[in-house]
């Protein structure tokens, strides 16, 4: 059986390129959000940078698709209709992890 070493340096380079990933997305977050209308606070970004899907309420489903176009700039905020709801109240949502399934 074969042992991959893999170097401590090329470990820190991709634990860089996390962190520099992560400053990305809240950047464009920070966008998608201003674009909308929508002014959050630092502690209301820190909260939903611990969630793993961001749920916003739009009140009609015209609404909710041509915003769910923004969804490829960020993969984890999705926009659901909910007319119950204010317009952009914002919830955590869960993710399902895909799971391998042998055949």
């Amino acid at each position: 059986m074969s042992k991959l070493i893999i170097d401590a340096h090329n470990l820190e380079a991709l634990d860089s390129l996390d962190a520099s990933i992560a400053d990305l997305n809240r950047t464009k977050l920070e966008l998608i959000f201003k674009i909308l209308g929508m002014s959050l606070s630092v502690e209301d970004f820190g909260t939903l940078a611990t969630w793993d899907l961001i749920l916003v309420s739009v009140k009609d489903k015209q609404m909710a698709v041509q915003l769910n176009k923004l969804s490829a700039y960020m993969p984890n905020l999705k926009f659901v209709v909910d007319p119950d709801q204010p317009l952009f109240s914002m919830a955590p949502g869960t993710k399902p992890r895909r799971v391998w399934k042998e055949r």
